[in-house]
């Protein structure tokens, strides 16, 4: 998970939400007007806001439906009001047992309280990695914000075993090519797990 700056709503959106009945309903996201401009909502996240990765595990996407969805970080069912709220959007991959899809089945409004929000928060202060590929709370938390750092860990499965298998690949590439290669080079040659990768560069 990584820090996300969200830019001004497209005016496209701006103008559909206009259009939109019932837009502090749930059922809004179904509206006619809302449906023609998803697609077009969905790369402009991705790309501008999102390096073409998934706001939770980092996994390089497209933006196509079937491999990605614009998700409501708070869920539509518990926040009808936020359903159009644009700081409210961002893509998930549609991975099952994970990020968006495994948020969604097992939150509760409670829960909220006790998960980092990429957009308000930054990721980077709460979380170091290993070359296992696990990803654990800093040690040097509060306990308030290691709750935190674990409940985020457990309703996105970041620790998810298929995440840590290719995060420890990357890691044992990293260190074959420690001093061979730029930080630059780094990302072009690894799309995916931004912030995997610059904690290790680091330490490399």
């Amino acid at each position: 998970m990584f820090k996300i700056t969200k830019s001004n709503p497209p005016d496209y959106f701006e103008r559909a939400k206009q259009k939109v009945e019932r837009p502090l309903q749930s059922d809004a996201w179904k509206d006619r007007h809302i449906n023609g401009i998803r697609k077009a909502l969905r790369e402009h996240i991705l790309l501008e806001e999102q390096f073409i990765l998934c706001a939770y595990c980092e996994k390089e996407i497209d933006e196509t439906s079937e491999k990605s969805n614009i998700d409501h970080f708070k869920t539509r069912h518990l926040f009808p009001k936020l359903t159009l709220d644009y700081n409210n959007l961002l893509v998930s991959c549609n991975s099952v047992g994970r990020c968006s899809n495994y948020k969604d089945q097992n939150i509760r409004l409670a829960d909220y309280n006790k998960i980092i929000n990429p957009v308000l928060d930054n990721p980077n202060d709460f979380f170091n990695y290993h070359l296992t590929g696990e990803i654990y709370p800093k040690h040097s938390l509060s306990p308030s914000d290691k709750e935190r750092a674990e409940s985020t860990l457990e309703f996105f499965q970041l620790n998810h075993r298929g995440l840590t298998e290719e995060r420890k690949k990357i890691s044992k590439q990293l260190e074959k090519l420690r001093g061979q290669i730029t930080k630059e080079e780094v990302f072009k040659y690894f799309s995916s797990y931004k912030s995997f990768i610059e904690y290790l560069f680091a330490m490399l």
